[in-house]
């Protein structure tokens, strides 16, 4: 009864620590997006639903940072506090194990290992893939809103263009366009006809051109370039204008089992599987951090001085600063062909396990760590009798 009531205690100890820095974290990687966003509404048109979608939609990839991140904190500040008022104290002193506090710890690892597995591997790339569809929507539309017949429009990032005629998007005449986005070679097209191309997979908007000539700026008083085409087609930069830039260029948005179909089929055909198993191994290894992320926080909480709550939130964010530096100079080693992405992603996940291991040996003193002591008065003792012997 004295066990169930523990870890009661413990458990819920951890649910305000836990869900109060996810809000909090939350609410800051929204705000990294939101000032880009933002400039979406003023200057580009965006509608202000159709960027609370791409936020929603974003959310899972926030997930898979602020869920394992929260459980730190959560674990790190419940036993900063119980160790600043001498609770643990107490429960050493009741023969109460470590081991036997980090049980509800344990839990939560368990049970936010398996939400952050199922966010990573199942509602992240399907986000993703959500995304790409309504970023290619919004292109489509920010087009649509560029051209109106009748109207020179600076929609476009340096560039003006006016359309006589439009039917659709697809049937454009008297196309007239002042490209400056270069500013030592700015151009004047103009063209009979023209049509917009919009690609779903890189978001991109190309406007075909045809029976037109290209009026380039003069670089003196003597010379005049003009160019004519039959049929051409024109760049419209629109991607720098959308905050997420992830789907579309990997495979983030690809389904965790086509991955795996994915790599059978491109070893069978001998084509590299690099960049299909880095993001693999992503995706299943973020979850394992839920897990020693947990346990290595409960012993770090645990100090002999009455610092509280506000060190541990500053060692949980140390810890996770280190874990990432650890991952993020493995996966650059990955980049560049020196790592594999098996040892890019697990190396990190493997060194914070030993770390959490020999933290929670310690805090636990369940483990003679004077080994070393105890083999060197061995080593003594069998050199001395040899010296008897001899």
């Amino acid at each position: 009864m004295r066990a169930r009531t523990l870890d009661r205690y413990i458990f819920f100890e951890m649910l305000p620590p836990f869900f109060l820095s996810m809000a909090v974290l939350t609410l800051v990687l929204f705000l990294q997006r939101l000032f880009r966003l933002a400039d979406l509404v003023v200057s580009k048109g965006a509608t202000l639903v159709s960027i609370i979608k791409v936020l929603v939609y974003l959310v899972p990839s926030f997930l898979v940072i602020t869920l394992p991140m929260s459980l730190l904190v959560a674990s790190l500040t419940t036993f900063a506090s119980l160790s600043a008022s001498s609770e643990i104290t107490a429960m050493k002193a009741s023969r109460i194990s470590l081991y036997r506090m980090i049980r509800p710890v344990i839990f939560y690892a368990m049970v936010t290992f398996a939400v952050t597995a199922v966010t990573s591997l199942v509602l992240v790339p399907s986000a993703n893939t959500a995304l790409k569809a309504h970023l290619f929507n919004m292109v489509k539309s920010q087009a649509a809103v560029g051209i109106d017949p009748g109207v020179f429009s600076s929609t476009f990032d340096g560039m003006v263009i006016y359309v006589d005629k439009m039917d659709s998007l697809e049937n454009l005449e008297g196309v007239f366009i002042s490209d400056e986005r270069s500013e030592k070679d700015p151009y004047v097209i103009l063209a009979k006809k023209g049509k917009l191309i919009a690609d779903q997979q890189s978001l991109n908007v190309t406007l075909a051109l045809r029976e037109g000539t290209v009026h380039t700026a003069p670089r003196d008083d003597k010379t005049y370039t003009l160019m004519s085409f039959d049929a051409a087609q024109l760049y419209l930069n629109m991607n720098d204008s959308f905050a997420q830039k992830g789907p579309g260029r990997g495979y983030e948005d690809t389904g965790s089992l086509e991955l795996v179909r994915e790599i059978k089929r491109f070893r069978n055909e001998g084509q590299p599987t690099y960049a299909l198993e880095t993001e693999l191994h992503k995706r299943i290894s973020i979850p394992f951090a839920c897990l020693i992320l947990g346990l290595i926080g409960a012993p770090l909480g645990i100090r002999r001085s009455r610092s509280g709550k506000s060190a541990g939130v500053a060692i949980a964010l140390l810890v996770f600063l280190v874990y990432y530096i650890i991952l993020g100079t493995a996966t650059n080693l990955a980049e560049t062909g020196t790592f594999r992405p098996l040892l890019a992603y697990w190396v990190p996940n493997c060194i914070m396990t030993a770390a959490a291991v020999f933290f929670v040996a310690i805090k636990g003193q369940e483990v003679n760590f004077m080994i070393l002591h105890r083999l060197s008065l061995l080593f003594y003792t069998l050199k001395s009798r040899m010296k008897k012997t001899a």
